[in-house]
């Protein structure tokens, strides 16, 4: 607003016509913050506060699990355990914890016949390729975000067996947007689910995690509204950088 204009609110909220005082002033513009500022705070970061919004886990694509998983033992000097099959999908996997709620997954083809392989098991070392926010509310997730102005798919459901019988299941949504693509999913786990992180090997703890993107903005923006404190910077090409603190000293995965 420029300076005439400024004159001209302070001469509205002044009396008889007259501009106010400077204590008035000061106390007009106090009231303005006061009111609009939380406005801003409630409306981009309530809906992911309530719904329980944070890292749930990180995701490192190879071409075969049991290298993948011996791999992993050999940088970290903790031994993943396998997970299960992820029915019609096409891959397997082999987890770790990561403490506080958090794990990593190795994602391997399961060479399942009539599925299409997943370009992310296409990696001869273990390279990251995806993460998920877990949420305990979905659907609150889906439309806060939409009313970002972030498109949003549908609810898709999922579910796998661990190879001692235990049920896992879930649901996800996903950013659809453009420049969405390094975007974490979201994930809800089903009632009397054991989450995996307080079921897989410990030892290595999250330490962090960045990406590069050829247009940080629309990412850097989704992040925000939900809170996650990882970091985007412009980038040539699309990466992901994960560092984890394990037995065996810092890891970097890039």
């Amino acid at each position: 607003m420029s300076g005439r204009g400024l004159d001209k609110f302070w001469q509205m909220v002044g009396a008889s016509g007259r501009p106010a005082s400077r204590a008035a002033r000061r106390g007009c513009l106090s009231l303005l913050l006061f009111a609009v500022a939380p406005r801003v705070d409630a409306q981009t970061q309530s809906f992911a506060a309530t719904a329980g919004v944070g890292i749930d886990h990180l995701i490192l694509g190879v071409d075969d699990l049991i290298r993948g998983m011996e791999e992993f033992a050999r940088r970290t000097g903790v031994t993943p355990v396998k997970g299960g099959v992820h029915p019609g999908r096409g891959t397997q996997n082999a987890l770790a914890s990561l403490g506080n709620g958090i794990y990593v997954e190795i994602l391997a083809p399961s060479n399942e016949a009539g599925t299409q392989r997943d370009s992310g098991t296409m990696h001869a070392t273990l390279t990251p390729v995806g993460w998920a926010l877990h949420t305990t509310d979905l659907p609150a997730v889906i439309a806060g975000m939409r009313a970002e102005g972030v498109a949003m798919s549908d609810i898709r459901p999922g579910a796998r067996a661990r190879p001692d019988g235990v049920q896992l299941t879930w649901q996800t949504a996903a950013a659809t947007g453009d420049a969405m693509d390094a975007a974490p999913f979201f994930i809800q786990w089903g009632t009397g689910t054991p989450h995996p992180s307080t079921q897989s090997p410990v030892g290595c703890r999250y330490q962090s995690a960045s990406l590069g993107e050829t247009r940080p903005a629309p990412l850097s923006k989704f992040l925000a509204t939900v809170g996650i404190a990882v970091k985007v910077s412009a980038s040539d090409t699309r990466a992901m950088t994960i560092v984890l603190s394990c037995p065996k000293g810092e890891v970097t995965f890039r």
